[in-house]
């Protein structure tokens, strides 16, 4: 247990020297963390394997369902917390703020009105049961309690979604009275596809007290155990448990008065392990030796990741020497040369952002795609056939004009036509301000995170991505009341000229039009004289030669 406790001291450095690596602020609470999953182990194994009691072993109360066909529905996620200042008998409940103390049988109904809800109507089967814990026996991990992997109820996408992180440990659960078949676990070969170097996975063989009666199969567990199994099952880590652990530490604790009752119990388990399992290695024995495994195997895995880890921050600091080469480093250590730097990178940040505004890089370009695409379509998008349709064109001119409305050039009705459609461009006009505001913000984030020196003082990025949000804010403000003002200045000067146009281009298109006619009356005398002329030509020439024949 304290080697888990240390671990993960050493886990949430590693997470910071992550967060440093991606230029977040680990000290930022209010950023979004990037969690570790070294502390996190995934139960996999067939439906009645035992995986719920195996976890259960490990918090150390019976809080998850148990049950032979399957009483696992839906994923189950305990978050642990170890508080020593418990009693061995308490567990805690935390929901959001607030802790409350409970009993694991309460939680265990709780936990399965859930699950068989989990299956009704309208309900996803895959829905995850989140559970945080505070108890004095279980070790800091995120236990997942997973359905059987020979149920429909999980798919291959819920499985990666738990056990697909790079760092969660595998625990894959088979059955005792499986181990003759265990070179065939569809468990184990799906903990092979998602770990192939088998650097955090642990095999465990359950309810081990069940095929006690079972010479070969107790054999073939000590084979296991001693790695000298198959070759698949040798190359991970195997530990043997009793199924129905918990409930002897529940007895155990419930009889005995005294705290130590759990201890007293994980130590009675491993004694009559050894009596079944003679030949054996002792420290795969037990309740304590899966702790140990799991801890050895989050120590393997962080051995694992540690030389990347180290690299980075090399490099990364190799990268902020330089920076400070390039800048001077005996400035920075002045308030003058503090505020060189900020306005060299408020000029940086500048650039950068000026360069996605005019050149259309990142987002850039959605800006004039807001003015060029989408602007465009609303206003086609506005009813302008109902508005010019010619009822409500004789309407609004009659309402305008009154009851002697001029004949000629209803000029009055006509402005106010035009300014009804002129007043259905302005929600397409602050829309397009609300979706160029959004671009912007968009750019002002890409901008501070591509920014290479902001993201060594994140909290001065932090502040520069707040004055230009705000500023964006009450530009947008400004904009808004802007293009309002500009509709209603066209609404409000129709000129006069506008309307002799009018008249005008319908005069020009009336003479065009005579033009046209007469155009087409003149050809059709023309074609008809030829006609006549051919025709006249035709009788001569056979009247001339009626006479030639006489």
């Amino acid at each position: 247990m304290d080697a888990i406790v240390e671990l993960v001291e050493l886990s949430e450095s590693m997470r910071q020297a992550a967060s440093l690596l991606a230029d977040d602020d680990p000290s930022d609470d209010a950023a979004p963390r990037r969690p570790s999953t070294f502390l996190n182990a995934v139960a996999l194994g067939n439906v009645g394997s035992g995986k719920s009691a195996v976890l259960n072993s490990l918090i150390g109360h019976p809080v998850l369902p148990t049950g032979e066909n399957g009483a696992t529905r839906a994923p189950i996620v305990v978050d642990l917390q170890r508080d020593p200042g418990l009693s061995t008998k308490s567990i805690v409940l935390q929901i959001d703020s607030k802790s409350q103390q409970v009993s694991s049988s309460a939680l265990r109904h709780s936990l399965q009105d859930r699950l068989s809800k989990a299956t009704g109507p309208g309900r996803s089967r895959t829905d995850e049961i989140y559970l945080k814990l505070r108890t004095s026996t279980a070790p800091p991990l995120k236990l997942i309690d997973l359905p059987g992997i020979d149920q429909r109820v999980i798919d291959d996408s819920t499985i990666n979604e738990f056990a697909g992180h790079n760092d969660a440990i595998l625990i894959v659960v088979i059955p005792a009275m499986q181990a003759p078949e265990v070179a065939s676990s569809r468990a184990l070969k799906l903990a092979r596809d998602i770990d192939p170097e088998g650097t955090r996975t642990i095999g465990v063989l359950s309810k081990i007290d069940q095929a006690a009666s079972d010479a070969k199969t107790v054999a073939c567990v000590q084979a296991i155990l001693s790695n000298k199994g198959p070759r698949t099952a040798a190359e991970i880590e195997w530990v043997a448990l009793i199924g129905q652990s918990v409930a002897i530490a529940s007895a155990q604790s419930g009889s005995v008065g005294s705290e130590n009752s759990l201890e007293t119990a994980w130590r009675a388990e491993a004694e009559s392990l050894k009596s079944i399992l003679t030949t054996a290695p002792q420290n795969k024995l037990g309740r304590i030796a899966l702790v140990d495994t799991i801890a050895k195997q989050i120590r393997k895995r962080m051995k694992v990741r540690l030389p990347n880890l180290l690299t980075g921050l090399q490099g990364k600091s190799q990268v902020v020497k330089d920076e400070l080469a390039r800048l001077g480093e005996s400035m920075v250590q002045s308030p003058e040369g503090t505020r060189a730097v900020a306005l060299e990178l408020c000029r940086e940040f500048e650039d950068k952002f000026l360069a996605h505004v005019t050149s259309g890089e990142g987002s850039g370009w959605k800006i004039v795609a807001s003015f060029e695409g989408k602007f465009p379509d609303r206003i086609k998008q506005l009813p302008l056939d109902r508005h010019f349709d010619l009822n409500n064109v004789k309407r609004i001119v009659l309402e305008a004009d009154g009851y002697q409305p001029y004949l000629i050039s209803p000029e009055k009705g006509l402005k106010s036509l035009i300014k009804g459609v002129l007043e259905m461009a302005k929600e397409p006009s602050r829309l397009c301000v609300e979706e160029v505001h959004r671009v912007l913000l968009d750019i002002v984030n890409a901008t501070a995170n591509g920014t290479p020196g902001l993201g060594r003082y994140p909290p001065f990025k932090r502040e520069i991505i707040t004055i230009a949000s705000n500023a964006l804010d009450t530009f947008k403000s400004d904009a808004k009341k802007m293009v309002v003002a500009l509709v209603d200045m066209e609404r409000a000067f129709v000129p006069p000229q506008h309307f002799i146009r009018l008249v005008q281009r319908r005069m020009e298109r009336q003479r065009r039009e005579e033009e046209v006619k007469t155009k087409s009356s003149k050809k059709a005398q023309d074609a008809e004289q030829a006609m006549m002329n051919k025709v006249s030509l035709l009788r001569l020439c056979l009247h001339e030669s009626a006479y030639l024949q006489n």
